[in-house]
C-alpha cells in the first residue's frame, strides 16, 4: 500500500518534467528552424540588395569610459555620424576594447590613446558589418617601430596571424598612415582588412558572406585584362597590391578608405564592389 501511495505521489512530478522537457526541446528545435529560415530569407535579400536586413542592434548599449571619450570625440568618422550612430560607434568601440588584448613589446606601453586609435579604426572598417568582433582577432601587439617576424623570418611593420589570432603593428607606421603622413598608406586599415578577409573564408555570418561573395565578384571583374592593364597604368594601387589576391584587397580597402573619390572617378564598378564588401555606404 505504501509503495502504491509513493508511485501515485511521484508520477505527476515525473509527468511534468517530462512535459517540461518536451517543451524545451520543441521549442529549441522550432527555435533552430526559424533562424534557418530567417538566414535564407536574408540570403535571398542580400542577393537582390547587397546589404543585411540590419546592422545595428543592440539590447543594452554600452558608454565609453569617461576617460576615453576624449578620444572618440577627435575622431573624424565618429564626427560625421548622427547622434544614434554616433553611440553605436561608442557603444561597438567599448566593446572591442573589452574583448581584445592589447599587448606592448620593447618596452612599449599601450596606453588609452593607442588602444583608442587602434579600436577606432577597427571599429571605423567594420562599422557596415552586422559582426564587427572578428573570431580570428583577439590579441593586438604593438611595436615601437619595424620587429623581426618569426612566422615571416622579415623585419615587418605589419603582421596578422590567424592562428594565433594576432595583429602587430608598428606603432610609428600605424600612426603615420593614421594622420595621413605616408601617401595614401595605412598600415593599420591594410592589416586589419587582412583579418577582416580571413575572417570572412573562415565563418558563414551574414557579413562574412557578403564580404567573401562580393569578394570573389570582383575577382571575376578583374579577369579582364583591359581592367587590369587599365589599373596598372593608373597607378591607383602601389606595386605591393600585385603581391597576390590578398594583398591586392588589403591596398585596394586602403586606397577606398583614404581616397574614395579618386577611386570613384576613375573605376566606379571597383568603387561598388568594395563599398558592398564592406557594406561601407558613408562616402554616399
Amino acid at each position: 500500500m505504501n509503495h502504491l501511495l509513493a508511485y501515485v505521489q511521484d508520477e505527476p512530478v515525473n509527468s511534468l518534467f517530462q512535459i517540461a522537457l518536451g517543451l524545451a526541446v520543441t521549442l529549441g528545435i522550432v527555435s533552430i528552424c526559424i533562424y534557418y529560415v530567417l538566414r535564407y530569407l536574408e540570403s535571398i535579400y542580400v542577393k537582390y540588395y547587397q546589404k543585411p536586413y540590419y546592422i545595428h542592434f543592440y539590447p543594452n548599449l554600452k558608454i565609453l569610459p569617461r576617460n576615453l571619450q576624449v578620444f572618440v570625440q577627435d575622431n573624424d568618422f565618429y564626427n560625421q555620424l548622427d547622434a544614434r550612430r554616433k553611440q553605436y560607434f561608442a557603444h561597438r568601440t567599448a566593446k572591442f576594447i573589452e574583448n581584445t588584448n592589447f599587448v606592448g613589446r620593447e618596452g612599449l606601453v599601450v596606453d588609452d590613446f593607442m588602444r583608442m586609435q587602434i579600436a577606432m579604426m577597427v571599429i571605423q572598417l567594420t562599422f557596415g558589418m552586422r559582426h564587427y568582433l572578428l573570431e580570428y582577432l583577439h590579441t593586438i601587439i604593438v611595436y615601437p617601430s619595424s620587429f623581426y617576424s618569426i612566422l615571416n623570418q622579415t623585419e615587418n611593420i605589419g603582421e596578422f596571424n590567424p592562428r594565433s589570432k594576432a595583429l602587430a603593428l608598428s606603432w610609428k607606421d600605424f600612426q603615420k598612415g593614421n594622420l595621413h603622413q605616408d601617401s595614401g598608406k595605412s598600415l593599420g586599415i591594410h592589416e586589419i582588412t587582412h583579418a577582416i578577409h580571413y575572417n570572412s573564408i573562415r565563418n558563414n555570418d551574414i557579413s562574412s558572406e557578403i564580404f567573401y561573395d562580393t569578394f570573389l565578384q570582383l575577382e571575376q571583374y578583374l579577369g579582364s585584362a583591359e581592367i587590369r592593364k587599365k589599373i596598372v597604368d593608373t597607378k591607383i594601387l602601389r606595386e605591393y597590391a600585385y603581391t597576390d589576391k590578398f594583398e591586392f584587397i588589403a591596398v585596394l580597402v586602403e586606397v577606398f578608405m583614404e581616397s574614395p573619390q579618386e577611386l570613384k572617378e576613375k573605376f566606379p564598378k571597383i568603387y561598388t564592389y568594395v563599398m558592398r564588401m564592406l557594406n561601407f555606404r558613408y562616402f554616399e
